[in-house]
């Protein structure tokens, strides 16, 4: 009987709290330390971890060696917290706590974020702020010499024959940054050009070759490829995202506390007070119509 009581109160104890930092150990093992698996897995876990941008720079610099070893050292200073029983203080059981919440408000923000970051919500915020993306830009190409006798020539060459522009300019030009693609410049707005080359280019037609200007770095022979009045959204894109970031997570805030009850503690002077369970302990029923975590004033005489 006594046997059985034994079982009985055994199996009705709760299973032992989980061992935080707890995660999966898959994929190749690169490390075993003090018999404990270290894994591909971990390895590729932690870069899920780092923001894209230094990911990437990471991986364009073949450095991803510098996240394994983080991932081996963090296992021997785990394992040594775990030892010594870290893990039971309660400034650390504290810390644990809000690093759990803290990661599950950001994957529950993120992921609110690329659910309402869609192509409409983009295309509606870029409609929305057409005024910021008007802005007049030229696509155009340049030949740049320095004298004025061949640059004279080589503009009479262009004009006679437009096809070979991009070839003289990779040959002749001195301009040896944009030389090496044919003379090409992108889209640029006015501003970002000497005076007398944007006047020119800005005042051309899409197709017109214009030339010879003049400015402080010699004889430019211009081509204009297209112009246009705004930024289209595609070249715009991940800049509203970034603002569309911002405004998906305060809208959504302020979803969650419209959704909320929130009430201020009703209790004696000094507010409410809380008492921590007893670890282990059953948990105790709240009295009826009285908050589980409050103490009831005393009645008023």
């Amino acid at each position: 009987m006594l046997s059985l009581v034994a079982f009985l109160l055994v199996a009705c104890e709760p299973p032992p709290p989980p061992i935080p930092g707890t995660i999966e150990r898959n994929g190749e093992v690169v490390k075993v330390i003090n018999g404990q698996n270290v894994t591909q897995g971990m390895i590729d876990a932690q870069l899920e971890q780092l923001p894209a941008n230094v990911k990437d720079g990471l991986v364009a610099r073949g450095q991803l060696d510098k996240v394994k070893d983080q991932v081996i050292i963090g296992e021997l200073l785990y394992q040594e917290a775990l030892k010594k029983k870290l893990h039971e203080d309660p400034k650390v059981k504290a810390g644990i706590g809000f690093a759990e919440r803290n990661a599950l408000a950001t994957a529950l923000i993120e992921r609110t974020i690329t659910e309402r970051s869609t192509d409409d919500a983009i295309k509606k915020y870029y409609d929305d702020h057409a005024v910021a993306f008007a802005r007049p830009q030229v696509k155009a190409r340049h030949i740049l010499i320095k004298d004025k006798a061949e640059a004279t020539e080589i503009l009479a060459a262009v004009k006679a024959d437009p096809s070979k522009f991009s070839a003289i300019a990779t040959e002749k030009s001195v301009d040896k940054g944009s030389a090496k693609e044919g003379g090409e410049l992108g889209w640029f707005e006015k501003g970002r050009m000497v005076p007398e080359f944007a006047d020119a280019a800005f005042a051309a037609n899409k197709g017109d070759i214009v030339g010879l200007i003049e400015t402080k770095f010699g004889f430019h022979i211009i081509e204009v490829e297209d112009k246009r009045e705004s930024v289209p959204v595609d070249e715009v894109k991940d800049k509203i995202k970034e603002q569309l970031r911002n405004e998906v997570i305060e809208a959504y805030i302020e979803e969650l506390k419209k959704a909320a009850t929130m009430t201020d503690p009703v209790a004696a002077a000094g507010g409410a007070t809380v008492t921590p369970p007893v670890e282990g302990a059953a948990p105790v029923a709240p009295a009826p119509d009285a908050p589980a975590t409050e103490t009831t004033p005393p009645p008023a005489h």
